[in-house]
Order: structure tokens, then C-alpha cells, then sequence
């Protein structure tokens, strides 16, 4: 199972973020491309408060908002996906909204 071990937030709403894998790079965020519960994240100050949930190993921020964290390894290593990127957006957005 992938986790994020670290995740540092960056300019320009990107991500520094480490995997338990030895997958390391920046994350390019995008909460305004990615819509919905991510808007929340425009504000730096709510984008800057990331941090990583021990329960999933996924980075989170105030409110609930999270993301998949093999999705974000997937974009960052090239990997082929097995579920679309709205899926797993949707997935996560539910997950926040809980």
C-alpha cells in the first residue's frame, strides 16, 4: 500500500512529498483546475496547514479535504493508472464531505 511519508507545501499550490516507496518529487496541486472542495484550498493559508493522516496515509487539510495518495504517486512516477483521475477525485471529495 502506498503512503506519504512527508509532504511540504510549496509555491504555487504544489506539494513536496515523500512515499513510503522511495517516490519523492513536487506535486502539482491545482485546486482551482480540480474544483469542487478543492476551492477551499486557493486560500494559503488553508493550503499551507497540510498535513498527512496516519490513519491513510493520504495529505489532508482543514475541513476534511484530502487526496489519494496513489494517485498522487501515479502523477508523479508515470504510472499507469486503473481508475480515471475524476474517479479518484470524486472518491476523495466524498470522503471529505463525511
Amino acid at each position: 500500500m502506498i503512503w506519504i511519508i512527508s509532504a511540504t507545501p510549496l509555491a504555487d499550490y504544489r506539494l513536496k512529498v515523500a512515499f513510503n516507496d522511495g517516490v519523492d518529487g513536487i506535486f502539482p496541486f491545482e485546486p482551482a483546475r480540480r474544483g469542487g472542495v478543492f476551492l477551499k484550498l486557493l486560500d494559503l493559508d488553508v493550503f499551507n496547514a497540510v498535513i498527512i493522516n496516519p490513519d491513510f496515509g493520504c495529505v489532508e487539510w482543514p475541513g476534511g479535504v484530502d487526496l489519494c495518495p496513489e494517485y498522487m504517486h501515479q502523477v508523479m512516477s508515470g504510472a499507469e493508472s486503473t481508475r480515471e483521475p475524476n474517479e479518484v477525485l470524486r472518491e476523495e471529495s466524498r470522503k471529505g464531505q463525511k
